[in-house]
C-alpha cells in the first residue's frame, strides 16, 4: 500500500467505485490514507473507525472507495487511469437553491451563474462534482482584467472552475477579436493561478465557432490557447448545443457543433492526452428558439437526446489515426428555471428533470467501447466531403442576469 493526501475540504468514501453508490464516510482535508490500488479513477482504502482497521470475519480490510480526483498520489508509484465518464448536469442562472436540490439528487457537474457563494457551498457538500462559475459582464464593453477578476469576487475558491468573456458579448471569435480574447484569457488564468490556484477555462466559445476552417483562427489558437493549455495553465470552454432537434441523429455533423472541440486537437495542436475540455452550456437552440422546452419535447425524447449526448461526448478521440480517451469533462444544460427572466422560459428544463436525473451518475461508456485504459487505436476516418458549415452563432443571450 502507498499513502495518499487528501485535497479536498471533505472526501466522499464510497461503498463501490462509482458516483451511483452510497457514500459511507467522509474524509478531511488534509488526512494522509493508505491506497490499496487505483482503477478507473477511484481509489481502494481501508475503513477504519476509531483509528482501528475495519476487518472481515476472515481477517480481510473492510474496502471503501474515493475518487482520484482529490487525492495527491504523487510519489505513491501507484499507476493512474483516469475517470473519464462523461457527466451531464445543468446551467443555473442564479438558481442556487435549486442547483443545490440537484447536486443532492446526484448531479456532478455544474455552471452557476452570478451565484459563487452557492457554487462553492456545491462545491464543498459535493467534493466530487464539477462546478464552474461565470459572472454576468456588460455588453459590447471589454472589461479589464482587473474587473474580470473583481466581477469574479476575487476568484478565491479553488476547488471552482472559472470563466471570463462570454461568447461574444465583449468580442468576436474570429481574427484580431480572437487574438485580444486570447490575450485577455491567459492573463487572467495567469492572475487567477498566483491568487487561488483554481482551474480559468477560457474561451466560452458560442455554437459554432470560432471558425476552424479559417486558417487564420486555427494559427491564432495555436499561438496562444494551444501552448496554454498543454502546459497545463488553462482549460477551455464550449457552448456545444443541438442546432436542431435532428441533428443528434447525424453523426457526421456532430464535428461542426455537439463535438466541435475535435478541431482543437485535429487542426490546432491541443495534447490530446490532457483531459480539460468543458461545456458550461449545452442542450437544444434552435436559431435561438430553445431549448427542449420551446421545441415541445416529451420527457421521452428529452431523455433519448441525454442518452445520445453522453454517449457521443464519451466516444474516444482520434487523432492521426491514434484514439484517446475523450477530453471532454462534462457539460451543463442550459437552464435551470426561468423565473427571473421570461425570454429563457423555452430553455427551462424544471419538467425535464426526473428524466435528466437518470443520467447524473454512473455514466456507461458506449456500447461496444472499452473502457479508457483498454482503448485501442482506431482506423482514421476519410476526410469529410461535407461542406464545411459557415461559424456562426444563433443564440446571444442578451442581458443575462
Amino acid at each position: 500500500m502507498a499513502t495518499a493526501i487528501v485535497t479536498a475540504d471533505l472526501l466522499n468514501v464510497r461503498t463501490k467505485p462509482g458516483l451511483e453508490s452510497s457514500v459511507i464516510g467522509m474524509l478531511p482535508g488534509g488526512a494522509r490514507i493508505e491506497v490499496q490500488s487505483v482503477e478507473n479513477g477511484w481509489a481502494a482504502v481501508p475503513l477504519q473507525a476509531g483509528g482501528v482497521t475495519l476487518q472481515t470475519s476472515r481477517g480481510q480490510a473492510v474496502t471503501g472507495f474515493c475518487s482520484t480526483d482529490w487525492l495527491d498520489l504523487s510519489g505513491t508509484g501507484i499507476p493512474i487511469s483516469p475517470d473519464t465518464r462523461f457527466k451531464l448536469g445543468v446551467n443555473s442562472l442564479t438558481h442556487g437553491r435549486e442547483a443545490a436540490q440537484e447536486a443532492n439528487a446526484g448531479c456532478k457537474f455544474f455552471l452557476c451563474a452570478n451565484d459563487f457563494t452557492g457554487g462553492h457551498e456545491i462545491k464543498q457538500a459535493h467534493p466530487d462534482a464539477v462546478v464552474m462559475v461565470r459572472r454576468f459582464l456588460d455588453h459590447n464593453v471589454v472589461p479589464s482584467v482587473d474587473q474580470i477578476i473583481h466581477g469574479l469576487e476575487g476568484a478565491s475558491y479553488k476547488g471552482l472552475i472559472y470563466t471570463g468573456l462570454n461568447e461574444g458579448d465583449q468580442l468576436g471569435q474570429n481574427g484580431n477579436d480572437l487574438r485580444r480574447r486570447a490575450q485577455l484569457d491567459l492573463e487572467v488564468a495567469r492572475r487567477i493561478r498566483q491568487i487561488s490556484g483554481a482551474t480559468y477555462a477560457a474561451g466560452t466559445f458560442s455554437m459554432g465557432t470560432p471558425d476552424f476552417t479559417n486558417d487564420e483562427t486555427c494559427a491564432i489558437i495555436r499561438e496562444f490557447y494551444t501552448p496554454a493549455y498543454n502546459r497545463g495553465e488553462i482549460a477551455l470552454d464550449m457552448h456545444l448545443y443541438s442546432p436542431n432537434p435532428q441533428h443528434i441523429n447525424q453523426p457526421g455533423e456532430h464535428k461542426w457543433f455537439e463535438r466541435r472541440w475535435e478541431f482543437l486537437f485535429t487542426k490546432c495542436g491541443f495534447d490530446p492526452k490532457i483531459r480539460a475540455i468543458y461545456s458550461s452550456e449545452c442542450g437544444l437552440d434552435e436559431g435561438g428558439v430553445g431549448g427542449f422546452k420551446a421545441h415541445a419535447y416529451s420527457s421521452e425524447q428529452f431523455e433519448d437526446w441525454c442518452r445520445k449526448y453522453i454517449a457521443l461526448q464519451s466516444a474516444p478521440l482520434v487523432v492521426d489515426g491514434v484514439s484517446y480517451p475523450s477530453p471532454i469533462v462534462g457539460g451543463a444544460i442550459f437552464q435551470l428555471g426561468s423565473k427571473d427572466d421570461p425570454r429563457w422560459d423555452g430553455y427551462d428544463i424544471t419538467n425535464y428533470l426526473p428524466a435528466l436525473r437518470r443520467h447524473y451518475s454512473a455514466i456507461p461508456a458506449p456500447a461496444g467501447r472499452g473502457e479508457a485504459k483498454g482503448l485501442t487505436a482506431a482506423k482514421p476516418k476519410r476526410k469529410s466531403t461535407t461542406r464545411p458549415r459557415k461559424a456562426t452563432s444563433s443564440k446571444t443571450k442578451s442581458g443575462k442576469k
